[in-house]
């Protein structure tokens, strides 16, 4: 267990824009200084430049994630300890992670509570300085089938203000995908865009498309021979949630 500076310094790196920002705030708010990097090569950087009491690592980043990382971190002798974060956690995943030397695999999406006990576990003299605040009123909207508030708040501690930036920057994102689905005739390539939308929307609470999300990767990576049915279902949602989101963030 690390002893920290007495504002522990946290790297963060994320491919996924949404999980990153959410990340980053919720260090910040439970007394942490973070520093957000967007890939692999990108954390090894900044651990060359700087030291850090704590690092949180995505599994599966386009250049390097997981072991690979971790592993080229310690060959540059960073010996920091290292959790590990990722939408998919089964066994044989925490297994490996264990092995490649990560004290700790968190599976998104990560809630303020969950990232306070893994800083209390692996950073010595870590107190939450939180006030024990009240539970948040929660208002459920017209769009609860396509944005769950309830969910989304739960993930982000109850703070309103990080919930309407998560789905701003969601917006953003499901903007662009909108686009490419529109001209894009099977699902083949999307598995990674897949696989980052899916935590993103579990932070926004965009459980209808989260779960779209997780039947067309489900049937992607199971080499299905017609998995139209589950990529118009797909686009569909996207849609559908871009206007929610629109309405929301307005």
């Amino acid at each position: 267990m690390q002893t920290p500076s007495a504002q522990p310094q946290i790297l963060l790196a994320d491919d996924d824009a949404v999980s990153l920002r959410f990340l980053a705030t919720a260090l910040v708010e439970l007394g942490c200084d973070a520093t957000a990097v967007a890939s692999g090569s990108a954390a090894i950087d900044a651990c060359m430049h700087r030291p850090f009491d704590l690092l949180l690592l995505d599994r599966r980043m386009p250049d390097l994630g997981g072991a690979m990382l971790l592993h080229a971190l310690r060959e540059q002798h960073i010996d920091t300890p290292a959790i590990a974060t990722s939408a998919e956690l089964d066994a044989l995943n925490r297994a490996q992670l264990q092995a490649a030397g990560y004290a700790d695999a968190l599976t998104k999406p990560i809630t303020l509570d969950c990232l306070a006990r893994a800083l209390a576990a692996h950073l010595r003299g870590w107190h939450d300085p939180r006030a024990r605040a009240t539970t948040p009123v929660i208002v459920h909207s017209d769009a609860a089938a396509l944005l769950d508030d309830a969910a989304g708040l739960a993930s982000v501690g109850g703070d309103r203000s990080i919930l309407r930036a998560l789905r701003g920057l969601l917006a953003g994102e499901l903007e662009g995908l909108c686009e490419r689905l529109a001209t894009l005739p099977s699902p083949t390539g999307l598995t990674d865009t897949l696989h980052r939308l899916r935590a993103s929307c579990c932070y926004c609470g965009a459980s209808a498309l989260g779960d779209a999300a997780s039947q067309l990767e489900i049937a992607v990576r199971a080499n299905a021979t017609n998995t139209h049915a589950e990529f118009m279902r797909f686009r569909d949602t996207c849609a559908r949630t871009l206007a929610a989101l629109s309405c929301k963030i307005s």
